[in-house]
């Protein structure tokens, strides 16, 4: 990372998703949100938009502000346009969430009073940020064209992010007025276009951006070689082929052609499994710090995730268990993943704003120093811990329990957010005679 401005903005979008994760916990754990029993309520919908678009889409645009001028090596476009997209995204997100609970006419379980527009504002909103954020993180890769491949699986995620809302922004209408669509558009919204739209979201957006950035971070962070052979390539020529066709053979009710797409998707992902033990193997830094070491738990998920899949498709679909490999898939793959980096990402670019102009000029703090990995590990031992039986319990159907556990991830989360407010603040007296610089250079 050299010559790279640090993001104004990534801290905040950063403290909106840990908050949207604590509150979408604590709404499974309430019981409010009770999937096993209707998924298309309205404290259920609440609960998965605060994950998918508070949490982690949320995360992800904060780490895609910092780390896609990284990956081209160039500098953003625009820091202003990054903060006009926090802007846009987290009123829209608030918007959806209340808009869920002002639709109790057409979505069971709203709790206000009917506003049928609300839902549709906010997700306007949200599309706005996004197309913003676009053209903002658009203009940075075009930068540096040819890209590697982080960029083009970044790339990919991006343009499947702008489906996945404009997607949803059109299911906001129909909810709003259903009388704008003929009824034969509205059963396939409502069935293949709810699927598609997951497949879009979960796999296109999240899982196929996550790749990247994992391709640059973990490399990064263990020191290890960042520019992956074959297997990098197929596995993201075989994702991101195998979830367009998935897609799209949702959309047109060609369910063979998703059928065989779900085998090509995990093939893809196993390939990229398989490159990430390379890079575990072939790391430089032998004493892996906790970010590295708990995110091997993260890819062991969706190790599970892939055989799990795998057996279900060949014995037929499950409703209990597709909803618990998506929760899984959410909380344990990609939260999992997104947590653990967290860790690393929020006390290095907190070292590079504090201490970064100091290097070579008096003694300063270490990154590590930031952070107590022998304490912090054991909150992200119980998070993982607790996601994991959480799936279990809501695959054979033991909501009560689920709650339970998930409750135990709440606190979980919350002592880890305890450890990233402490590292995005260091103590006064390691950082009284470094004053803050907004305009630190990045360079290791």
């Amino acid at each position: 990372m050299r010559g790279v401005r640090l993001s104004r903005w990534s801290m905040s979008y950063f403290t909106v998703a840990v908050i949207s994760l604590l509150l979408a916990e604590a709404l499974w754990a309430s019981g409010a949100a009770r999937p096993l029993q209707n998924i298309g309520s309205a404290w259920v919908l609440v609960s998965v938009h605060l994950t998918t678009i508070g949490f982690l889409t949320m995360l992800m645009m904060g780490a895609l502000h910092q780390f896609v001028p990284v990956l081209t090596e160039t500098e953003l476009a625009s820091q202003t346009w990054s903060g006009v997209t926090l802007g846009f995204l987290t009123l829209g997100l608030a918007g959806m969430v209340v808009g869920f609970l002002a639709l109790p006419l057409q979505v069971p379980g709203g709790a206000l009073p009917n506003l049928p527009w609300l839902l549709p504002i906010g997700g306007t909103l949200v599309v706005v940020g996004v197309i913003v954020a676009l053209i903002n993180l658009g203009i940075t890769l075009k930068r540096a064209w040819p890209w590697t491949l982080s960029a083009w699986l970044v790339a990919t995620g991006l343009g499947y992010l702008f489906l996945t809302v404009v997607a949803g922004l059109t299911f906001a209408v129909s909810f709003a007025d259903p009388k704008l669509f003929p009824a034969a558009w509205l059963a396939v919204m409502g069935g293949r276009g709810l699927a598609a739209h997951v497949i879009g979201g979960v796999g296109g957006w999240l899982t196929l951006t996550a790749m990247g950035v994992s391709y640059k971070l973990l490399a990064m962070f263990t020191l290890s070689d960042e520019h992956r052979g074959a297997a990098g390539w197929i596995a993201y020529g075989a994702t991101a082929l195998g979830i367009f066709v998935a897609w799209l053979g949702r959309w047109i009710g060609a369910n063979r052609w998703a059928d065989v797409a779900w085998i090509v998707i995990l093939v893809g992902l196993a390939f990229y499994l398989w490159d990430m033990r390379a890079l575990y193997q072939q790391r430089k830094r032998r004493q892996l710090e906790l970010n590295g070491r708990y995110a091997i738990i993260a890819l062991a998920y969706l190790a599970v995730l892939i055989i799990v899949a795998a057996v279900v498709r060949l014995g037929g679909s499950v409703r209990r268990i597709d909803i618990a490999l998506t929760y899984l898939a959410l909380y344990g793959w990609l939260g999992g993943l997104a947590l653990t980096q967290l860790y690393k990402i929020i006390p290095f670019l907190t070292w590079l704003d504090h201490y970064g102009d100091r290097m070579g000029k008096g003694r300063i703090p270490r990154v590590q120093d930031l952070v107590n990995e022998s304490r912090d590990r054991y909150a992200y031992f119980i998070y993982f811990v607790a996601v994991l039986l959480g799936s279990v319990f809501l695959a054979i159907g033991w909501f009560n329990v689920f709650r339970v556990v998930i409750a135990i991830a709440f606190l979980a989360t919350l002592d880890i957010a305890r450890a990233f407010y402490h590292a995005a603040h260091p103590k006064e007296d390691e950082q009284e005679h470094h004053p803050k610089s907004a305009t630190a250079k990045t360079g290791t």
